[in-house]
């Protein structure tokens, strides 16, 4: 059973864990070894601590232990008819395929809509194994860009769900 919520402060030191250690596994075989195996707990912990919490939830269990976040707000870049942006979603891989994803999202898109968005963009490394996720909820292919890291080129699309209360829907059922 998953229980979705807002992020506290106390939660930080999770959540980076969270980000590191499904950046590890998501990405294995796509960003190189050596970068992956850079990533600290600490750093992101340090980063984490410097963004607000608003628009930003957290995935338990039953034993209350985080193993998965996501965060939301206004979209960061300029996407025509977009006005507000999933930044980032996390699970530990043991916990992907159970829902929980799911979960985050809707509570995001809830969360975004509360705050008079009606629309609601992502980008996804093409390569990441969860694209798919994204794509079971019929999104705009919007846009393509491409970034570094550690050398590498990666390609990434960006998604779109125009109007953000059929999303909403479409994940509630």
């Amino acid at each position: 059973m998953v229980t979705v919520r807002e992020a506290k402060l106390e939660d930080i030191k999770d959540i980076a864990k969270v980000h590191v250690d499904s950046w590890r596994t998501t990405y294995r075989g796509i960003v190189p070894a050596e970068y992956l195996n850079s990533l600290n707990y600490k750093e992101f912990e340090d980063k984490w601590k410097s963004h607000s919490l608003k628009g930003l939830f957290v995935a338990q269990d039953e034993k209350d232990s985080i193993f998965g976040f996501a965060s939301f707000g206004p979209i960061r870049s300029e996407q025509e008819g977009y006005d507000s942006e999933l930044y980032a979603i996390y699970l530990l891989e043991k916990y992907q395929r159970q829902g929980a994803g799911r979960a985050l999202l809707a509570k995001g898109a809830e969360f975004l809509l509360h705050q008079s968005f009606s629309s609601m963009f992502v980008w996804v490394i093409e390569q990441n194994p969860s694209i798919t996720f994204y794509q079971s909820y019929s999104p705009e292919r919007e846009a393509e860009d491409s970034f570094e890291i550690a050398g590498e080129r990666l390609k990434e699309i960006g998604f779109g769900w125009p109007d953000l209360s059929a999303l909403k829907t479409i994940l509630n059922r």
